[in-house]
């Protein structure tokens, strides 16, 4: 009897080949695999619609148009001061039937009040873009592939960069909102960071709040 080398090489060869192709199968059939997953809104309110790739998921809602009342106004003179503010003289035009003092200002707009996005996003890229209804799809949803690209990397960040948001009266308008959609994470990611924009100043009132939410500014 003669050894061949050869015929033992092919039959280790054939028994690579069907290993790899059993491996394979398997793989393909037991795996889940990584697909876009949409789960498509049946059109109630309550029910988000949610996005799902391996880089980004998104949580949508829509609301229904809601009532913002006018002030209690202490005086006269605050009355006054209100009705020539530059506000009232916009926002008087969205109260229905012309009465803002019946039922107060309506906020429908489907883009500005109504729509809100959560993003979570892996290996998010920050690049100081817009927080809110002027976001860009293609901005929330970047991804950075090399260390090099960003200057400061976080393992978790929460960001809430609105314009003057260290400011009282633009956290309450720009911040306040996105943190009544998304203060569950904040629990949920305590070691997360959050990120806001720092301005000439930062009022204490803002300041309270943060700590308030277990937050502390550095």
């Amino acid at each position: 009897m003669y050894f061949r080398p050869v015929r033992l090489f092919k039959l280790f060869a054939v028994f690579i080949c069907v290993t790899l192709v059993i491996y394979e199968l398997c793989r393909l059939l037991l795996l889940p695999k990584k697909k876009l997953l949409i789960v498509q809104d049946d059109g109630d309110n309550d029910v988000p619609m949610i996005i799902k790739s391996e880089d980004f998921e998104k949580i949508s809602y829509n609301l229904e148009p809601f009532y913002i009342p006018l002030p209690n106004f202490s005086d006269d003179e605050a009355r006054n001061w209100f009705y020539s503010s530059s506000y009232y003289k916009i926002n008087s035009k969205k109260c229905p039937n012309g009465s803002c003092e019946e039922k107060g200002v309506l906020f429908n707009d489907p883009k500005e009040h109504l729509s809100v996005d959560l993003f979570l996003v892996k290996n998010g890229l920050y690049l100081n873009d817009d927080c809110g209804y002027n976001y860009k799809d293609d901005d929330i949803q970047r991804t950075f592939k090399n260390s090099n690209e960003a200057t400061v990397i976080y393992d978790k960040a929460i960001i809430y960069t609105v314009p003057d948001g260290w400011s009282f009266q633009h956290f309450l308008d720009g911040i306040g909102p996105k943190l009544s959609h998304s203060r569950s994470y904040l629990k949920k990611y305590p070691d997360a960071k959050v990120i806001i924009l720092q301005g000439v100043r930062f009022d204490r009132s803002v300041k309270e709040i943060w700590s308030l939410l277990g937050l502390s500014i550095f």
